[in-house]
């Protein structure tokens, strides 16, 4: 197993395609796929599958009960992610996203086998878990990070993208799946999509670096050259912890993940109180992700020229400003402006997360210290829930909503004390 995870610094071999452009770009794209399809179905689309099994009588969920796979989910993802980190930076890439994938495909089919709903439980914080850990953003940003230098920033902030154009494209067809066939069978489908779209994909393109395919590597920018040493180096778990900025980053990021991570799961329970259906909050997650898109370009390129502090205060800002409309309890055109509002506050989470530590770890250690981030990032996993709960005790969104106002508060004042790059 190892023989075949392990990276051969001895091995190489041709480009698969050859553009005329940097291959770097190829492996970009080729993630946009994986993290669309898949993100896009799992994570965009499960405030859909919220009505779903809502309305199903055989499952006799409650609203905080129905939010347990996707806080699993999280909680799984984040306590495993040190140990993806650390396979991403030592074994081959392309075989951990074909893992994920395989394991997330096989997830989504037996979702469409259950009969009772803590095995949707149990299949999320294992098998979906895997597929999302190893064929997501980690393995994105990782890419993106061994195979670019002076143009880091962009191609992390571009790569992240994937996420988002799966929110556009998949909230759309899922509805459509399980509005003509039902959820169960709208699952199996999906599965099969997984494994039949993205691993011949990754499979033939996709290698970790450069070197794999005997080609050189793009050169580090002004910026970059600083931190050459760096970049030679492996972190270890001790050294990385024992660094301000990566205590600095898990206070500034965990409030606003949790924030805009609460309210992205609730989205279409919050929207039925204002009497929107399911279609129009199909596509309130549309112009959601679509803006994060414009948000994850916008964050990325400029990560590469200005302050990173003033960026995370502007994506905070934004995010406050989100909630603050949202409490008012808007229109459906309102709801459309809020929505994209806040998939821009949203687009600055990855971009930026990935530039602060590729700016102040390197990238040969890239992937340890973005796993390493998951267990302290884990708290936000239990924002769905918590707003579950007092979306019960208050009978409205309202409190839960102040308290997400609350919570970006923190994070406000930690992000002042990153040191500069």
């Amino acid at each position: 197993m190892l023989l075949a995870l392990k990276d051969s610094r001895e091995y190489r071999s041709k480009p698969i395609l050859k553009t005329p452009w940097y291959y770097g770009w190829n492996i970009v794209g080729i993630s946009l796929v994986f993290q669309g399809v898949l993100f896009g179905s799992i994570f965009f689309s499960y405030t859909l599958w919220v009505g779903e099994w809502l309305d199903d009588e055989n499952l006799g969920v409650t609203l905080t009960y129905v939010m347990v796979p996707i806080t699993v989910l999280n909680l799984a993802q984040s306590l495993m992610s040190p140990f993806a980190g650390y396979a991403m930076d030592r074994y081959s890439i392309r075989t951990l996203i074909c893992t994920g994938t395989t394991c997330a495909g096989f997830g989504y089919v037996l979702i469409s086998l259950t009969t009772e709903f803590w095995q949707i439980i149990a299949i999320y914080g294992t098998l979906i878990m895997a597929g999302v850990l190893l064929a997501g953003p980690l393995a994105a940003q990782t890419l993106a990070a061994k195979w670019f230098g002076k143009n880091r920033g962009l191609a992390i902030g571009l790569s992240t993208t994937g996420t988002s154009i799966g929110g556009v494209v998949m909230a759309p067809i899922v509805t459509l799946l399980y509005q003509s066939y039902g959820w169960r069978d709208a699952h199996w489908m999906l599965g099969m999509a997984f494994v039949v779209v993205i691993l011949p994909l990754v499979w033939l393109m996709v290698r970790s670096t450069p070197g794999e395919l005997g080609i050189e590597a793009e050169p580090a920018g002004q910026l970059g050259i600083a931190f050459e040493e760096r970049q030679e180096r492996h972190w270890t778990v001790a050294e990385i912890i024992r660094q301000r900025t990566f205590w600095v980053i898990v206070l500034s990021f965990l409030p606003l993940v949790t924030a805009f991570g609460s309210i992205q799961q609730h989205l279409r329970p919050y929207a039925e109180t204002l009497g929107v259906d399911s279609m129009q909050t199909a596509v309130l997650i549309s112009v959601f992700a679509a803006i994060m898109i414009l948000g994850k370009l916008f964050f990325g390129t400029m990560a590469d020229r200005f302050d990173h502090r003033g960026l995370f205060g502007l994506s905070l800002v934004a995010c406050a400003i989100a909630v603050l409309g949202l409490l008012t309890s808007p229109g459906y055109p309102m709801l459309i402006l809020l929505s994209g509002l806040l998939g821009f506050s949203a687009g600055g989470f990855l971009p930026l997360l990935g530039a602060i530590v590729a700016s102040r770890f390197g990238v040969v250690s890239f992937g340890s210290v973005m796993g390493l981030l998951g267990p302290f990032l884990a708290a936000s996993a239990f924002g769905p829930m918590i707003f579950s709960t007092l979306f019960q005790l208050h009978g409205n969104y309202d409190l839960a909503l102040w308290v997400a106002l609350a919570v970006l508060i923190p994070g406000a004042v930690a992000i002042v004390f990153l040191p500069k790059r």
